[in-house]
């Protein structure tokens, strides 16, 4: 038995070897997903603002400086009132803020002073956004101030003793989905292969059941899949600042991911018996199941039907563990042991698919 692994195990390291351009082709796809989920939290914050300062006085740059520091909510572009009508109605912009003449003298006697804002709400998203970021700077500007119109000031207590950025959020939980990609595709694409060049055929008459060099072949996609994996660790430590708080924690949830979803890829590959569909089935499942398994925000605030469905998911409980490793943040009900756990359980699930449809696709 020990031979049999060991030999699958060297024949399938020479066979990716001699495929470099599936391994190049598949670290691409899952780095492609940090990207792109990297610039959709960049789009997603920041709207392009026209501010039109008619007062330039010393209040109307402090209201500016409560704008600039409203988070993640205004990109100001400072343009006067015909540059900045124009770019709005040329959909550039999503707000245009006047501030009026005369705004610092009516701030100094205690006036209340009209704000015009003009919003393009062709996204209600966006509009949305503008509109609590507005009062949000007000509120920051008028207690500044000590502004004795203000009557209800706001007293925040956290839950956690550190801020998180979005952007960092979401590229942490993509290393679920790129574990996902790559380990799962080799997996699938190694046991799929077997079943296509008639091998499989060759393993029902060994003396060892055929899922022993089965697994010593997945486990060389993994061992690759590790190396592999260290690029899109290194893109979002080194290129996004983020720094794993536990950084054991970190790499042992990354390593059982690798192996889990090599397992996932493996019963799948045996499954379908054809490399280039059960490829694509990961590449096209992968997103839906990142959506669902609070990559974006913890799970549970998005209703108790989702929350629900995203327990039926691997990357749900993934994305559970490198929260906390990477960023010191309990997203998920569950604790980190009980997701280690889990995916175990996923583990096992998946070996037992496997050997399934070996077995009924070798008799």
């Amino acid at each position: 038995m020990l031979s049999a692994f060991i030999g699958a195990f060297r024949a399938e390291l020479l066979q990716l070897k001699r495929s470099p351009f599936l391994i190049t082709l598949t670290v691409v796809q899952a780095i492609t997903f940090i990207f792109l989920v990297h610039f959709f939290g960049m789009t997603g914050a920041f709207a392009p603002t026209a501010l039109i300062d008619n007062d330039k006085g010393y209040y109307a740059k402090a209201f500016i400086k409560s704008l600039e520091n409203a988070h993640h909510s205004f990109n100001l572009q400072f343009m006067d009132e015909t540059a900045a009508m124009k770019a709005v109605q040329q959909g550039k912009l999503a707000a245009v803020i006047t501030i009026p003449k005369g705004f610092s003298e009516n701030i100094a006697n205690g006036n209340t002073v009209p704000l015009k804002v003009i919003v393009d709400n062709i996204d209600t998203d966006m509009t949305a956004d503008i509109q609590r970021a507005l009062p949000s700077a007000v509120t920051a500007f008028a207690k500044e101030f000590h502004s004795p119109d203000i009557r209800v000031q706001t007293e925040e207590f956290d839950l956690i003793d550190h801020d998180t950025g979005f952007i960092p959020y979401l590229v942490t939980s993509a290393l679920a989905l790129s574990a996902l990609i790559i380990s799962g595709i080799l997996g699938a694409v190694t046991v799929a292969r077997e079943f296509e060049s008639k091998t499989v055929d060759l393993l029902t008459v060994s003396p060892v059941h055929p899922l022993i060099p089965l697994m010593g072949r997945v486990l060389a996609t993994n061992v690759v899949s590790v190396f592999t994996m260290l690029i899109a660790v290194g893109i979002v430590i080194f290129g996004h600042g983020v720094i794993p708080v536990h950084p054991v924690e970190m790499a042992s949830a990354l390593l059982v991911c690798i192996i889990i979803f090599g397992c996932i890829g493996a019963s799948l590959g045996a499954a379908m018996k054809r490399t280039l569909p059960v490829a694509s089935l990961i590449l096209g499942i992968s997103l839906p199941l990142y959506l669902f398994s609070g990559t974006y925000e913890p799970e549970r605030f998005d209703g108790n039907t989702i929350w629900a469905i995203a327990h039926f998911t691997p990357l749900y409980y993934a994305v559970g563990i490198l929260e906390h490793a990477a960023l010191d943040l309990q997203v998920t009900p569950e604790s980190v042991s009980i997701n280690f756990i889990v995916l175990l359980a996923w583990a096992i699930l998946s070996l037992a698919a496997m050997s399934y449809f070996v077995r009924r696709g070798t008799t």
